[in-house]
């Protein structure tokens, strides 16, 4: 059986005031990356880094065709 490799991944920190803003935020930073790369990114991962700062991990997705 073949051996899965690992998804490529990408982490960026943002700083928000409320969840709403941080939705907004993550929209904006996966359609900007979509455009500008041509791949699609999925959420793997969130990590709190204190008040209204959080570490986003997302897997890079191949857009279907």
């Amino acid at each position: 059986m073949a051996k899965q490799r690992e998804p490529e991944q990408v982490q960026t920190t943002f700083t928000f005031t409320n969840e709403t803003a941080l939705n907004v935020l993550i929209a904006d930073y996966r359609s900007e990356h979509e455009r500008a790369h041509g791949t699609r990114l999925a959420m793997h991962g969130r990590r709190d880094l204190g008040a209204g700062r959080v570490m986003i991990t997302f897997r890079i997705v191949e857009k279907a065709r």
